[in-house]
């Protein structure tokens, strides 16, 4: 399986990601964690973040997920995402496909600014480049960074959970 989670920069993708991670640690064996911008420091040192750049990068991570699953492990993946036709690919290529779309307004990332993203001037998804709406999201959460955000954690883990068992 693969768990695609994705949104803007700063809005709790990679935070998701290791508390899911966590949780299936606890039952599962094979697990691979691919952080974005982890990937982009290991296997995409070639590529800006033009549209085009960004369209590569994010083959890229799609094809090494695919590489990952075929070994029948569980792929968390943490990603931007702002192209729907990969979106709409992982339905295809993946078995057993689960998107999290985890939406924030540029307002509270930008007061929030943890990475000094979006004081940056140019490429900013959500700023300067566009976050489009994503294609079929499995679940949609709102980030308005509070404890709120750990209980859907939790509700998100068992959903999948259950997926996992119900293909087994």
């Amino acid at each position: 399986m693969v768990i695609w989670i994705i949104g803007k920069s700063g809005s709790g993708k990679t935070y998701l990601a290791k508390i899911l991670n966590k949780k299936f640690n606890k039952k599962l064996r094979k697990i691979k964690l691919i952080d974005g911008d982890k990937f982009r420091k290991s296997f995409s040192q070639d590529l800006g973040y033009s549209l085009k750049d960004r369209e590569k990068n994010s083959k890229r991570m799609q094809k090494y997920c695919l590489v990952n699953e075929k070994k029948n492990d569980l792929v968390i993946c943490s990603i931007l995402s702002i192209f729907q036709k990969h979106q709409k690919e992982n339905r295809k290529i993946f078995m057993d496909y689960f998107q999290i779309h985890i939406a924030v307004s540029i307002k509270k990332l930008s007061e929030r600014n943890n990475k000094n993203i979006y004081s940056k001037k140019q490429y900013v998804v959500g700023k300067d480049l566009s976050f489009p709406k994503p294609y079929k999201s499995d679940i949609t959460i709102t980030n308005n960074f509070s404890k709120s955000f750990n209980i859907k954690s939790k509700k998100i883990y068992k959903k999948i959970y259950e997926k996992i068992n119900k293909s087994n």
